[in-house]
């Protein structure tokens, strides 16, 4: 039986729809197996040592992801991503050792990863330049929004099931965890109907990278400055909720409500930021988003009252969930399609490499100095690779 071709106006919402459905498992996933793990009995090292699992898994098959994106096209890519996440999430909903919940969450980590670098050259090749800002932001968003729902609902879903079925709790667990891989096996189904075009620049190349196709040293050098901006804004991300606790000496819930409206204000922002990039350019939303986190952080080491803290906490983490969208179109506009799944893999490792980079250099701070002491060192870097990155950027247009 022959397929139906989607009609342009179907592919973009539905390959959004497609990357919701995907991040559920992930979602559920994130929130959950720490209390999975620890219904299981396992220790809070066990737990540390899946987390990292993951990203270990995620890093070491960003780059073989980026060259099948362009041998074979994103969408092989994207396909290849839903079965390796999908059967490291059912793996890791079953086992019972340490030692195979890392294994699981290696494989997951992988198909993370095969999924993180599909997405934006497939945004490019959906999209023409007029709504190609709308749509990179409208997918980040869609995800940011949906993870606040989706960890909303996991939360009472899981108890529930042990409240109306009297499941036990590792049981009811282990139901959510198998849930959200279903879900994110659903993506296939919405995947699947993309038109087979969008791998044509691959098609056209015979699945052959030429030197031809060398990725160029400009490309990697932004990069690298994005990476040590990026260094920057991980500093902090990681202790705000110990900042208000220690600080502010604010109690959990109320951190948690701070955290919740956060994460709806971003998603608010990012949602909106697509019409502004339409408008002002992406390169200077960009820009204008990369030096604005600076007078952010340093001025939560001024001190001041509890709302003081909150705004600057809004304003700041708003500039990474609204950069990312940007960042991805910027490189991928100044790429070949042909080399686009390759920037887009080298993207996704600095972006990992700065979040671990981050975490650990922000926790030694922590341990020997005060939460001034971060603020001031991650404003810093922020302007560090901000600057640089415009230099960059001045240095080739004046040539």
């Amino acid at each position: 039986m022959e397929r139906v071709a989607l009609r342009p106006a179907v592919r973009l919402p539905m390959f959004i729809a497609g990357n919701v459905l995907f991040a559920t498992g992930l979602i559920l996933h994130a929130f959950l197996y720490n209390f999975y793990l620890d219904a299981l009995g396992l220790s809070p090292e066990a737990m540390g040592y899946a987390a990292s699992a993951l990203t270990v898994g995620s890093l070491g098959a960003l780059i073989p992801a980026g060259l099948l994106a362009d041998r074979r096209g994103p969408k092989t890519a994207l396909l290849v991503g839903v079965v390796v996440l999908v059967t490291g999430l059912a793996l890791g909903a079953v086992v019972t050792t340490p030692l195979a919940a890392c294994g699981a969450a290696v494989v997951a980590g992988m198909g993370s990863a095969f999924w993180r670098v599909a997405v934006a050259p497939l945004l490019m090749r959906l999209t023409g330049p007029a709504r190609r800002a709308q749509a990179f932001a409208w997918n980040v968003g869609a995800l940011a929004a949906w993870g606040g729902v989706g960890i909303g609902i996991t939360g009472g879903a899981s108890a529930w099931l042990e409240a109306r079925w009297g499941l036990g709790r590792l049981l009811a667990l282990r139901v959510m965890l198998m849930m959200g891989a279903l879900a994110s096996a659903a993506s296939w189904l919405v995947y699947s109907p993309l038109p087979v075009e969008i791998d044509a620049a691959a098609t056209a190349t015979g699945g052959v990278v030429g030197a031809d196709t060398a990725l160029p040293r400009e490309i990697l050098a932004r990069i690298g400055l994005l990476a040590v901006w990026m260094v920057g804004t991980a500093l902090v991300s990681q202790f705000f909720n110990i900042f208000f606790a220690h600080v502010y000496h604010l109690p959990i819930q109320r951190i948690g409500v701070i955290f919740a409206a956060g994460s709806w204000c971003w998603a608010a922002i990012v949602l909106a930021s697509g019409r502004f990039a339409s408008r002002m350019g992406v390169r200077r939303l960009l820009f204008a988003a990369a030096f604005a986190v600076v007078p952010a952080v340093w001025g939560l080491a001024l001190g001041g009252s509890v709302a003081f803290a909150v705004a600057l906490y809004l304003l700041q983490g708003a500039i990474a969930p609204l950069a990312a969208p940007l960042i991805d179109q910027w490189l991928l506009e100044q790429t070949p399609p042909e080399r686009q799944g390759a920037v887009s893999s080298w993207r996704q490792v600095a972006a990992d490499l700065s979040a671990i980079t981050g975490a650990g250099l922000g926790g030694r701070i922590l341990a020997t100095g005060s939460f001034d002491s971060l603020f001031a060192t991650a404003g810093a870097v922020s302007l560090a690779g901000a600057v640089g990155l415009l230099a960059s950027t001045r240095a080739r247009s004046h040539r």
